[in-house]
C-alpha cells in the first residue's frame, strides 16, 4: 500500500523473486524427502541383510546341535534323509502328511515296529534335513523319489506302506508305480482323491496358494519366517520337538511348494482306483480334521475313509474318536493296525 507496482511491458504485476523463492523452497523440500527416503531404503536393506546373514548361522547352528538320526542318501540333485531301524520282512516305510513333522511324526511308532521287523521313515525334500528338490512337488514326482531313496540306500521289499493325511496320497502313488513291490499298506487319516471336490459342495474350500508368490515366500524362509518355537499343539518331547521346530521356516517352504501342487497330487493319486488284493487297514477319527461344522461333514469325511477300501479287496476300516494325528496322541492305534498287516502279509510271503 503506497508502494510502486511493477508490471512489464503487458501490464501482468510482477512478484519480484517470489516464484524464485518458492521454487528453491520446493526443491528443498524435494532433496530432504529423497535423503529421507534414500535413508530408509538403506536401513530396509541393511536389515534384510542382517535378517538373512542371522537365518543362515542359525540355520549352520541348528543342523550342528540337531543331526539327522539316519543317513544322507544321495539322489542327482539333492540328499534326502532316511532313517532305518530294526531288521526283517517285510519293510515297513512311513509317509507324512503335508506339514513340518516329517519322518519325526513317526518317532512313537517306528521303534516298536522296528522290534519285529526292518521299519523306514523319511524326510520329503526340504523337510527337516532333507535338501530341497526339483519342482514340480506332485505326488508322481515324489513318490519316484522316495523309490529312487529306497534303491539307492539298498532297501529291499516287499514293503508295507503306512501314510498319514497327503501321505496317503504319496504311498497310494507310490503302490501305483510299484505293485509287485508292496505287500500291504495302511492308510491313517488319509487323503482322499476327490475330498477338495466333495467338501467344497458344503462350502468348505481349501485355499491352494498361488504358485507366483513363490519368491516372496523363499525370502520370508531365508528370513527366518515363520518363527521358530511356537505352541507344543501335541505335547511332543524335546526330542522331537525342538528339531521340528529349529527346521520350521525350511520345512514351511516345502509345504509351500506341495500345497501348491495338492488338487494334482490328489488327481494323480485317483488314476490308481484298484491296487490288488493285500491287506489293507485304514485308520479314520469320527470327526473330521480341522472342521467344525456339524454331523453332515463329519459323516462325508467317514464316507470318503470308507471309500478307501476299495483299493484293496483285502481291506478293513478302523473308526476311533481321536485327533488327526493318532500317530502323536493314540501311537498304540497304529502300531496296532501295522503288526496286523505284518501279520496278514506273512501268511503270504516266503520267509526271507
Amino acid at each position: 500500500r503506497g508502494g510502486k507496482v511493477m508490471t512489464d511491458e503487458t501490464g501482468t504485476v510482477l512478484l519480484g523473486d517470489k516464484p524464485m523463492r518458492a521454487k528453491r523452497l520446493l526443491i528443498a523440500i524435494l532433496r530432504w524427502v529423497g535423503r529421507i527416503l534414500l535413508v530408509g531404503l538403506c536401513l530396509f536393506l541393511s536389515l534384510i541383510i542382517y535378517l538373512l546373514v542371522r537365518e543362515s548361522l542359525t540355520r549352520s547352528n541348528y543342523q550342528t546341535e540337531y543331526p539327522p538320526p539316519g543317513k544322507m542318501v544321495s539322489l542327482e540333485t539333492h540328499d534326502i534323509h532316511l532313517y532305518c531301524v530294526g531288521a526283517g520282512s517285510p519293510t515297513v516305510v512311513f509317509d507324512s502328511d503335508l506339514d513340518q513333522y516329517g519322518s519325526l511324526s513317526w518317532n512313537s511308532v517306528q521303534g516298536e515296529i522296528g522290534k519285529s521287523t526292518r521299519a523306514c521313515s523319511y524326510d520329503r525334500a526340504g523337510i527337516l534335513w532333507s535338501e530341497p528338490g526339483p519342482l514340480p512337488r506332485d505326488g508322481e514326482m515324489i513318490a519316484s523319489e522316495l523309490g529312487a531313496v529306497l534303491d539307492a540306500a539298498g532297501e529291499n521289499g516287499p514293503y508295507v506302506m503306512v501314510g498319514h493325511a497327503f501321505g496317503g496320497a504319496y504311498v497310494r502313488i507310490f503302490a501305483g508305480q510299484n505293485p509287485d513291490d508292496v505287500c500291504g499298506m495302511v492308510l491313517v487319516e488319509s487323503s482322499h482323491p476327490e475330498m477338495l471336490a466333495r467338501f467344497e459342495e458344503y462350502g468348505v474350500v481349501s485355499e491352494i496358494p498361488d504358485k507366483n508368490t513363490r519368491p516372496l515366500i523363499l525370502l520370508l524362509s531365508h528370513l527366518g519366517m515363520p518363527g521358530r518355537y511356537k505352541g507344543n499343539l501335541y505335547n511332543l518331547s524335546p526330542e522331537v520337538y525342538d528339531p521340528v521346530q529349529a527346521f520350521l521356516p525350511e520345512s514351511s517352504m516345502t509345504w509351500f511348494d506341495e500345497k501348491v501342487e495338492g488338487r494334482k497330487t490328489l488327481a494323480q493319486a485317483g488314476q490308481y482306483e484298484y491296487l490288488g488284493d493285500f491287506p489293507l487297514i485304514v485308520i479314520a477319527t469320527s470327526r473330521p480334521p480341522s472342521i467344525d461344522r456339524g454331523q453332515i461333514l463329519d459323516d462325508l469325511w467317514l464316507e470318503l475313509q470308507q471309500e478307501l477300501l476299495l483299493l484293496s479287496e483285502n481291506s478293513e476300516i478302523r473308526i476311533y474318536e481321536g485327533g488327526h494325528y493318532p500317530q502323536l496322541q493314540s501311537p498304540e492305534l497304529v502300531i496296532e493296525a501295522i503288526q496286523d498287516v505284518l501279520g496278514r502279509c506273512e501268511e503270504t510271503l516266503p520267509l526271507p
